[in-house]
């Protein structure tokens, strides 16, 4: 018998399951022809690849060597297949390219650095209202590329085969008008705004609106929520129009009549990422894409102190 790609990605896909009747269901075959494969594979190298355990299969050395290199040639293959589809599909005119995401300052910058990367494309750009409806427009193909968001107490999808790749995290800052009672502090705790009116953050269920009013919990209050359903533009001009406060990333620009300040007591944070299907034709464009919108996005926004990101799931 002749070793290929086939039987390397039975020998990880064993690994992975950590028995052979759990690679069979994966693999969609039947456990005895995974076993008969698996003995044949072994009789070619000359050796086990796994020591049978009561409670499944565990690599042994050589097993350990193999899996090794199979992984990184596997990977190899795959970046072989996605370039090939890349150049395909750039190749062709009317070529589209389907970009989704939550409101954030991410879209314009991903956006920007996608035409840059495939100018002869054309460009169609989505914005849904949480992570969890643009997660499944993605899985389901119907988006090519995703940036979707991640909060203290609220993360990001991750469905299996899909790829997500981080842009960036930075903190989030509370708006205040100038003229604000809180405005004349360089530093923020909740608590100080107990009292005053917010913006609700545009996502209804999970995300930033649940993470803001966990954090307000801890600090002691439940944000009074009084304006609903606005962008970050809407929300920075309601801000500088009176005693109203929101959240913005670090990243929002000059509002006129509107103050940034930071919060130390519950230090809120969102995670940027950018997701694309497992074997998508745009995978290594994508690998590039991070990289291209990232450097541009740190470039731009201004400069950010230290501070801590803090996962309260992980800290309970």
């Amino acid at each position: 018998m002749e070793l290929g790609l086939r039987h390397l990605q039975v020998v990880v896909a064993v690994a992975e399951a950590g028995s052979i009747s759990r690679a069979a269901a994966a693999l969609r075959i039947a456990q005895s022809g995974l076993t008969a494969q698996l003995g044949r594979i072994e009789r070619e190298l000359g050796a086990p690849l796994f020591v049978r355990r009561p409670h499944g299969v565990e690599p042994t050395e050589l097993g350990t060597h193999v899996l090794l290199g199979a992984r990184v040639l596997i990977a190899r293959f795959d970046d072989l297949i996605a370039s090939a589809r890349t150049r395909a599909h750039s190749g062709g005119s009317g070529a589209v390219v389907r970009l989704g995401g939550v409101d954030s300052p991410w879209i314009s910058t991903v956006a920007a650095a996608l035409r840059g990367l495939l100018p002869e494309h054309e460009q169609v750009t989505y914005v849904e209202a949480n992570s969890d409806a643009v997660v499944e427009l993605v899985r389901t193909a119907r988006l090519d590329l995703a940036v979707i968001t991640e909060y203290p107490d609220a993360p990001a999808p991750r469905p299996h085969r899909l790829v997500v790749r981080d842009l960036g995290v930075e903190p989030l800052l509370v708006g205040l008008h100038v003229d604000h009672p809180e405005a004349g502090r360089d530093r923020l705790r909740l608590a100080h705004l107990a009292e005053y009116d917010w913006i609700a953050p545009t996502d209804k269920a999970g995300g930033l609106r649940h993470s803001l009013r966990t954090a307000c919990e801890r600090a002691g209050f439940a944000p009074r929520f009084r304006h609903f359903g606005t962008d970050h533009g809407t929300a920075a001009t309601i801000v500088g129009s009176g005693t109203t406060v929101g959240l913005f990333p670090t990243s929002t620009g000059p509002v006129p009549g509107v103050v940034f300040r930071h919060l130390t007591d519950e230090p809120l944070w969102c995670r940027t990422m950018l997701a694309w299907q497992l074997g998508s034709p745009l995978a290594t464009i994508a690998a590039e894409l991070v990289t291209s919108a990232s450097d541009e996005r740190f470039r731009a926004r201004r400069p950010v102190p230290p501070f801590r990101v803090v996962d309260y799931r992980r800290a309970m």
